[in-house]
């Protein structure tokens, strides 16, 4: 393969930049606050270069909540994190978390939108209810077969903990950003407190 063909395909095309720094802005400010015209100055396009790729905002958003939910599909069947044992499955979710975290304390993308959530269009607010709804079911079985194998420990039943750890982990990083990293961390370390046996 040439230089030039291999340079190329390093450069991401206009949709995936157009998603990249869409969902940047939605993570900083949220959805309902910046529009293709901060889009198309940033890239340096053309609003019309957006509306070919994304129509409309509305298409645009649930593009950005469709990425997600693959992401997460990947993650979770990434042998580094399917094969692990549940312990560390949670603690693998933990850094995720922390990696949001460490990207300027941004929030995660429910946390983002949950805020405007009756804002947002149809397609978008289904999409993010089969995000959240997967994230927390895969959370559950890793909690269930975690319990089963004494490698972690909590009272009630798997999915309404996985529920309450999500919750918590949204709710940190919310903390962290009108804070600083401190609360989050305490937060974290009571989740690891509570759930793995000492």
């Amino acid at each position: 393969m040439s230089n030039q063909a291999s340079s190329s395909t390093l450069i991401p095309d206009t949709r995936t930049r157009i998603l990249d720094l869409a969902e940047t802005l939605l993570l900083e400010r949220g959805f309902n606050a910046f529009s293709y015209q901060h889009l198309a100055r940033e890239l340096g396009v053309r609003p019309a270069a957006i509306h070919y790729h994304f129509p409309s905002k509305d298409d645009l958003g649930t593009a950005l909540v469709t990425r997600q939910l693959r992401r997460l599909r990947k993650w979770r069947d990434l042998p580094r994190v399917a094969d692990l044992p549940p312990n560390q499955q949670l603690e693998a979710l933990f850094a995720v978390y922390d990696n949001h975290l460490g990207h300027d304390r941004r929030v995660c993308l429910f946390g983002a939108l949950a805020a405007d959530f009756r804002t947002l269009p149809a397609p978008m607010q289904a999409e993010l209810r089969t995000f959240n709804r997967e994230l927390t079911e895969w959370l559950a079985q890793v909690l269930a077969v975690g319990r089963a194998t004494s490698t972690l420990r909590f009272v009630g039943s798997p999915a309404a903990k996985a529920t309450q750890v999500l919750t918590t982990l949204a709710g940190a990083l919310q903390v962290a950003r009108v804070h600083d990293e401190t609360p989050f961390q305490v937060i974290v370390g009571q989740l690891r407190l509570e759930l793995l046996p000492s």
